[in-house]
């Protein structure tokens, strides 16, 4: 059986391989791999392009608060 030193060794060099590769692959596929992220970020950040009215976030507050009234009459009735 190995040794702890040897056992840490080893997982110290597989780490290290392992980082060295993924840092390559990143580096080959950087523009892909960043353009990725791009769009998804863009798809959850359009928030200038679906501004809701302040009417439509008055219903939506409305129904939260029902929402939340609804689960706090539930807890009370268990």
């Amino acid at each position: 059986m190995l040794s702890n030193k040897t056992d840490f060794f080893i997982g110290l060099a597989a780490g290290v391989v392992a980082g060295a590769v993924g840092y390559k692959l990143f580096q080959d596929h950087k523009e892909q791999i960043l353009g990725s992220f791009d769009s998804l970020t863009s798809k959850f950040s359009k928030t200038e392009e679906t501004a809701l009215s302040e009417e439509e976030l008055q219903a939506q507050k409305e129904h939260l608060e029902d929402l939340i009234a609804e689960q706090k009459a539930a807890k009370k009735s268990k």
